[in-house]
């Protein structure tokens, strides 16, 4: 499998009740325990927003499942207005840079972002 570069973008906003928030929670967290995570391999991030955005997890941040299967457990919801824009826009200028952990760009790596509002 090829390297990939995987950004969550997660709505925390007024809109989202907590058990949804709960659900989008478990859901980032089985797929990360299905993926084979390591810095060579899977790197993973998480954007948090409402009417802010938050770099909850940078593609740098944590390397190991565990880590940050712990650190997933911890996203609390911002529960403030719904910025959408924002977040695609911060995935795109940020959380894909290589500052934040990404690689660089190359056919033979994937760059994934999976958005739940």
């Amino acid at each position: 499998m090829r390297p990939t570069d995987l950004v969550f973008i997660v709505d925390s906003s007024r809109s989202v009740r907590s058990n949804e928030f709960n659900k989008v929670k478990i859901f980032v967290s089985q797929v990360i325990e299905a993926l084979d995570v390591g810095p060579n391999t899977t790197r993973v991030g998480v954007i948090n927003y409402a009417s802010a955005v938050k770099n909850e997890l940078s593609l740098r941040t944590h390397q190991t499942k565990t880590s940050l299967l712990q650190a997933v457990r911890k996203i609390e919801p911002l529960s403030t207005g719904t910025m959408t824009g924002l977040a695609i826009q911060f995935a795109i200028n940020r959380a894909f840079s290589e500052g934040e952990g990404a690689r660089v760009r190359s056919p033979e790596i994937n760059k994934v972002d999976l958005s739940y509002f």
